[in-house]
């Protein structure tokens, strides 16, 4: 069933797998984890995958896994989520993770990386009544273009996980910016 915009998803294992063998995103990791290692995962309820098609486009425009997650977040993070860290102490707070997020290479910089957002935000919200979760979490690679993608998605660097890289300094760099997002802020 496609949207009023034309997307539209599907579990992974609803999904036939010549239809995703030719998926490519640009990112050959991402591509082989579609490939090989979602269905399992998905199998074993450890990251559940949805494949996004668009009715103007032959094959999957992209994908998106999500799972269970939770985070500390620092004092200034739970003020601007208006939590009372005394009324609410909790050490960590429930989120979901996204575990993969990728759009196929002929479709970036077209705005669907921001529509298959608005379908996996959707997708949060409407499971309130299995699971919560305030907080969306990724941990984004760290290249400007995908930093500056969740950015404009409304996710912010997480203080504690700064805080915790600045305190186990990483000579070789960060792969990964652990990066969140409140699902209540529009």
């Amino acid at each position: 069933m496609l949207d009023r915009s034309g997307y539209g998803l599907l579990p992974l294992t609803q999904v036939q797998p010549e239809q995703i063998a030719g998926f490519d995103c640009g990112t050959p990791h991402l591509n082989e984890f579609l490939q090989t290692s979602a269905k399992p995962l998905h199998e074993y309820r450890l990251g559940f995958t949805s494949v996004v098609f668009h009715g103007d486009h032959q094959g999957p425009v992209g994908y998106f896994t999500l799972c269970n997650d939770a985070i500390p977040l620092s004092s200034g993070e739970m003020f601007d989520m208006n939590i009372d860290e005394h009324e609410i102490p909790l050490k960590s707070f429930p989120a979901v993770k996204i575990g993969r997020l990728a759009v196929a290479s002929d479709l970036q910089s077209h705005g669907v990386g921001a529509s298959i957002m608005k379908l996996l935000l959707g997708e949060v919200l409407d499971s309130g009544t299995l699971s919560t979760a305030r907080i969306l979490v990724v941990d984004a690679d760290n290249q400007p273009r995908v930093i500056s993608f969740y950015e404009n998605q409304g996710f912010e660097r997480s203080a504690w996980a700064e805080k915790q890289a600045q305190n186990h300094k990483d000579k070789g760099g960060r792969r990964a910016v652990k990066m969140l997002r409140d699902i209540l802020k529009p």
